[in-house]
């Protein structure tokens, strides 16, 4: 007799469908690094840090990468820390230790939302793809912050996450369309805290 689904299970379930979709999306270029940002949302959701998982569960070699620079300053030495060029990809993997498919990189020790616009940020994603097959980068929420902007027009997708309940439709396409006017590929919307599931 199968059991009856549990919330974590159709949870589960709903980030390996997305990362799916993602990983077998058709196009050029292939996708291999997303940014994944809440919509009109005061604290960011984990999204980001579980597709990461599902990808690092089918066998993939991925880093989940905080992005998120108005959360305050990290002990250890990530994100940022690369940004100004202090420490080099190899270090900061050291430092981050976890899951052998699954390294996250947390925010850094300099979070200043101004590194994520200058030119080191396509150099170091550079980094990060030839060292993992995708990467995922979470972020402060659209639209009270731009940061994200900064991000979405440097990786292959962007993934907008929206609250059932909680994100009003106007600021949705407001992040929505911030995303699309720098010429972000935005190949879905993501529902969250639905009654039933997560939707693509």
């Amino acid at each position: 007799m199968m059991r009856p689904a549990t919330a974590d299970s159709r949870r589960d379930e709903a980030y390996r469908s997305l990362r799916s979709t993602i990983k077998f999306a058709a196009g050029d270029p292939l996708v291999r690094s997303v940014l994944i940002v809440d919509a009109d949302r005061e604290e960011a959701s984990d999204s980001a840090e579980q597709v990461a998982r599902a990808f690092a569960k089918a066998g993939d070699a991925c880093a989940y990468v905080d992005g998120n620079f108005r959360g305050g300053a990290s002990p250890t030495p990530g994100f940022s820390d690369l940004l100004i060029g202090s420490l080099t990809v190899d270090t900061v993997i050291e430092e981050n230790t976890g899951d052998s498919l699954l390294t996250s990189i947390s925010a850094g020790t300099v979070p200043d939302p101004d590194l994520l616009a200058g030119d080191r940020l396509s150099h170091v994603l550079y980094a990060l793809l030839q060292r993992f097959e995708f990467v995922i980068i979470g972020a402060a929420s659209l639209p009270a912050s731009s940061d994200a902007i900064s991000i979405a027009s440097r990786v292959d997708a962007s993934i907008l996450v929206v609250t059932s309940g909680e994100t009003r439709r106007a600021r949705a396409i407001e992040a929505r369309d911030a995303l699309v006017r720098v010429g972000a590929r935005v190949p879905g919307v993501v529902l969250i805290e639905a009654k039933r599931r997560l939707f693509w």
